[in-house]
């Protein structure tokens, strides 16, 4: 098993952190000792003042370039009243303060001269309608003005669940559009468990390999199929995944599917310099790795197959099937149902599976908060498409 570090709950250096601004924009970055990580109008920090802190804490970013914890105020502190906000009108005119002296305040926040909170105060007092507001619309006053001149952030591990919905809200094409939810159900449908050997097509950048990688330990692996000579696995690189979680990936591309790997004859010059043995044994072991990859693969039984491919998925599915062991699940992602339909009728015309399902998640998020919990007036139109079906055992 994987070392369990002193203190996982700790940002370590080296590692890839989620930084979540207050206007709710977010960014990865590496946190490299020695470095300045850069949030734009929200000011900058030193990265080693990162280290060894607690992911999921709010920090304000100090004028020298720390950070200190920062309580950020919630909903929950504003008292439930009986009044309205049906006597306030919206007026321009409401705000004292001008245009030119609250830009000049924006200036002085930039540099460091005034705070933030003293940004906010001068706003509040100023403002004549800000009094007649109940405790609740002050308290969401405050907080969309936090968002807009708080220098504070918040560090989330790159988790899974963190990443997928990092890059659906931000660049969804990259993972081709698969929401948090329906990951889970992939993983969930394809039963993928401690020390399966799981085959996979990512054309998401890593985002299922990823997922695949964090429920396998040892004895487990994934062999994910993939164009071109390299695989183009990105998200891997956020995922802070240790040596030897890596090392259960087996990667293979489809040119070698069907590959004959002859035996590893190279042999060293009568004067072999350092350069040769350190070439010689490079080759070696990718010739080795490459091997057992497609020793691997040519066994046959995998546990599960998993399909996110920007190919036709049933062109996929009869080239891969084979390699599926019986009573085994195949789940094929797609971010639109027409590339599925096809497969769908395959996988129902042919008499080696059973419990062929083609579903599309919802999910909504909901404000949760004493009197005042309801569904948020905005959600995505969609997460994907999901095929599944149960592949019989071959006949002997």
């Amino acid at each position: 098993m994987d070392a369990v570090p002193a203190n996982p709950a700790a940002i370590a250096a080296g590692s890839s952190v989620i930084i979540r601004m207050p206007s709710s924009n977010a960014k990865i970055v590496c946190v490299k000792p020695g470095t300045t990580i850069s949030l734009g109008k929200f000011g900058s920090f030193r990265a080693d003042e990162l280290i060894g802190t607690a992911f999921g804490h709010t920090y304000e970013i100090e004028k020298d370039g720390s950070i200190r914890p920062h309580r950020q105020p919630a909903f929950d502190s504003a008292d439930i009243t009986e009044a309205n906000n049906r006597e306030i009108v919206d007026d321009p005119n409401a705000q004292k303060l001008t245009f030119e002296e609250i830009e000049a305040l924006k200036t002085r926040s930039l540099a460091g001269d005034v705070t933030a909170q003293e940004i906010i105060t001068s706003l509040t007092e100023n403002n004549e309608a800000f009094a007649k507001k109940t405790e609740f619309s002050k308290s969401k006053y405050i907080r969309r003005k936090e968002r807009k001149f708080m220098k504070s952030f918040v560090p989330l591990e790159t988790t899974v669940y963190n990443v997928c919905d990092h890059f659906f809200q931000f660049n969804p094409a990259k993972i081709r559009c698969i929401r948090t939810d329906t990951l889970s159900q992939v993983l969930g449908l394809a039963n993928v468990y401690a020390k399966a050997r799981v085959l996979a097509v990512d054309d998401g950048q890593g985002m299922l390999i990823s997922a695949l990688l964090s429920r396998i330990a040892d004895g487990g692996a994934v062999l994910g199929i993939h164009d071109g000579d390299v695989h183009n696995y990105d998200l891997l690189r956020h995922m802070n995944f240790s040596a030897d979680c890596k090392e259960r990936l087996r990667t293979l591309p489809w040119s070698k599917l069907h590959y004959q790997m002859e035996p590893f004859t190279e042999v060293l010059p009568e004067d072999p310099v350092e350069q040769d043995v350190v070439g010689r044994e490079r080759r070696l072991r990718g010739h080795t790795r490459m091997s057992g990859t497609i020793d691997m693969l040519n066994h046959g039984g995998l546990d599960a197959l998993v399909v996110s491919t920007n190919y036709n998925p049933t062109t996929v599915l009869k080239r891969l099937v084979p390699y599926l062991g019986g009573s085994r699940m195949l789940v094929v992602y797609d971010q639109y149902k027409e590339p599925l339909v096809e497969a769908y009728a395959w996988l129902r015309g042919s008499p080696d599976f059973l419990n062929v399902q083609l579903s599309e998640g919802w999910l909504r998020e909901y404000q949760v908060l004493p009197g005042r919990t309801h569904p948020q007036m905005s959600t995505s139109g969609g997460g994907g498409f999901i095929l599944s079906a149960i592949r019989l055992a071959p006949a002997a």
